[in-house]
């Protein structure tokens, strides 16, 4: 029988691969965003990130949410050590949301604090596309910006050891919910919105940098 990590999987297929061909993550893979682009979305995620974070803290007692709310996963502190590298020392000044990012994380704060299903959407969301695609594109802005280790920290998971074998334990999390069905259907719809919401913030920002903005050698 097929376990509730394919369903989750291919319920989302669609908007994840809408989410990951939006034209500025492309453009951004290509160089042809400015570096200002790049900053600009990881000003983004340290606000995303921070809210669900504050919510894994909230749930870490949690019988059904709890095996998720892993620290290891935690990418404040790496985005925090990002901004400082890409803005300098007054980078708190940059992190003003978009409004895609705000509605973002006003969905993360209306929900995942108090419902195991909605929390567990978005993260999953969020820590294994990091865990997966988000390998490619750190890599690929590293190399693209010059930037090397630097103001990229984000993309890399420096306490997970194994992120194949990491993502194969998440599944078999996944798979051995313990939630009604009508809530795993929840799951599943709230993971929907969660790529819809980050291709939406996606695409705010590929309307700030328009394809005529081409990226410094």
């Amino acid at each position: 029988m097929t376990g509730f990590a394919a369903r989750i999987r291919k319920a989302t297929m669609s908007e994840h691969r809408d989410a990951e061909t939006r034209s500025f993550i492309a453009r951004l893979m290509g160089g042809t965003v400015p570096i200002a682009g790049f900053a600009a979305l990881t000003a983004q995620y340290l606000i995303v990130y921070r809210e669900l974070e504050a919510a894994a803290l909230a749930m870490r007692d949690n019988p059904v949410a709890g095996d998720f709310a892993d620290p290891a996963l935690s990418r404040v502190a790496a985005l925090e050590s990002d901004l400082a590298h890409l803005y300098g020392p007054n980078w708190e000044a940059h992190v003003e949301p978009v409004e895609a990012t705000r509605r973002y994380a006003e969905r993360l704060r209306e929900f995942c604090y108090t419902s195991p299903g909605h929390f567990v959407a978005h993260h999953y969301v969020r820590y294994l596309g990091d865990l997966s695609g988000g390998q490619l594109v750190g890599r690929k802005v590293a190399a693209t910006y010059h930037l090397g280790s630097l103001g990229t920290a984000f993309y890399r998971f420096d306490q997970i050891v194994d992120p194949k074998a990491y993502k194969t334990v998440y599944r078999a999390r996944l798979d051995a919910l313990d939630l009604p069905d009508a809530e795993l259907d929840t799951l599943v719809a709230e993971s929907q919105l969660a790529f819809t919401l980050n291709a939406a913030v996606f695409q705010e920002l590929g309307t700030t940098y328009p394809e005529d903005l081409v990226a410094a050698a």
